[in-house]
This record gives structure tokens, C-alpha cells and sequence, in this order.
């Protein structure tokens, strides 16, 4: 029965590293094809043992901007949450600070201890987004229509979770919950792009404006 018992422990390891490595694989293989979208560089450092990809990432220049995609994680031990990002440099940076995420229990409870959200005007746009910013005139007329679309796209699949956009220390991210091995995040990821370059052009607007 120990035998048995050990056989059972090690199998079940053998499975999860298994598991472990293939998505590993996968994670490495969609930012390939992301990269190759864009036209961006892919770093994919070799696998350790032949089996992981360590961090794997793709930079460049795309719509004249640096772009970078990545993975992140916070949190530590059981706590510890895993993120998908692509995020845009802000060439010149005048101090606009802006953060956009899902509404929902968690933008509520920041509401009860005081943070607060600007409108823009459109009733299923405000419904649906929790929009803080320094700037509230001119990030509230820079939401133009075909911005605040391409917004929303980010946002329809329901299984989306803890998505994000933002502007802070010069670049404008987005970011979600998951791993690179999930193709929908990786797509989703890749559509946001889209979306953080022209975040990033309206920063710079600000700039402009300020000189």
C-alpha cells in the first residue's frame, strides 16, 4: 500500500509539471504570433530543462510608439494572481493620470472610502466603466465615440477578469487576469494595443495642449 501510495503522489506531479510545461508552450507560442502581428520582437528565452519558457515578452516600435507585452504577477503564495498586459510609452508626458476599470463590487467599495469617478455622457458607457482621471474636462472629451467602442470591445466576453487600463509613470497599460496559454486573453491582448496607442496619442494631445 505505501507503494502504491507513492506511485499515486508521483504520477499526479508528473501530471502537473506536464500540464505546467505545455502551457508554458502555449503561452510562448501565442506571443510569438503576437509579436509577428505587430511586428514586434519576441523574447522567448530558452526553455529550462527543455520543458519552460521564462517570462516570455515581445517589444518594438509600432504606431511610433514602444510597445511591450508581458506577464506580471502580485501577490504572494495562495494570494499570488498572475496578469496579462500590453502597454504603450507616452512620448512626452504632462502629468495626465487616468484609470478605467469594469464597474462592479470592487468600484463600489472604493466609492464607500471616497474615490471618485467622472461621467462622460454616455449612459452604456458610464454603466459600464469606473473612469477616474486628473483631468476630468479634457479625459471626458477625449472619449470620443470610436474610442469609448473600442473600450467596450475589451470588455464582452464575461470570463474577463480584473481588466484595466491606465496611465501612470508614462505608459499606458492594459491588463487582465490569466496567462499568455489562454488564446482569447492572448487576442484580447492584442486588440487592446490598439486601444492603449491611442490612450497614449490622447496623452500626448495633453502634452501639446500644455505647452
Amino acid at each position: 500500500m505505501p507503494y502504491l501510495m507513492i506511485l499515486i503522489v508521483v504520477a499526479t506531479l508528473a501530471i502537473v509539471f506536464w500540464a505546467a510545461a505545455q502551457a508554458s508552450k502555449r503561452a510562448a507560442q501565442n506571443i510569438r504570433e503576437l509579436a509577428e502581428m505587430l511586428g514586434l520582437q519576441a523574447d522567448l528565452r530558452p526553455p529550462s530543462l527543455g520543458l519552460f519558457y521564462s517570462e516570455p515578452r515581445a517589444s518594438g516600435q509600432w504606431r511610433g510608439k514602444a510597445l511591450e507585452i508581458f506577464s506580471y504577477s502580485t501577490g504572494s503564495g495562495k494570494s499570488r494572481v498572475q496578469w496579462c498586459a500590453v502597454s504603450a510609452a507616452v512620448r512626452v508626458d504632462a502629468g495626465l493620470r487616468f484609470t478605467l476599470q469594469q464597474q462592479g463590487f470592487g468600484t463600489k467599495v472604493m466609492e464607500l472610502f471616497g474615490a471618485h469617478e467622472i461621467q462622460v455622457g454616455d449612459e452604456d458607457f458610464d454603466r459600464r466603466w469606473f473612469i477616474q482621471t486628473n483631468q476630468p474636462d479634457f479625459f471626458r472629451a477625449a472619449l470620443l465615440p470610436e474610442l469609448r467602442a473600442k473600450i467596450s470591445a475589451l470588455a464582452t466576453d464575461s470570463s474577463t477578469r480584473g481588466l484595466k487600463l491606465q496611465l501612470e509613470d508614462g505608459q499606458v497599460r492594459y491588463a487582465e487576469q490569466g496567462s499568455f496559454a489562454n488564446a482569447r486573453i492572448a487576442g484580447r491582448v492584442g486588440q487592446a494595443a490598439e486601444v492603449v496607442a491611442d490612450l497614449a496619442d490622447v496623452a500626448e494631445v495633453f502634452a501639446a495642449a500644455r505647452k
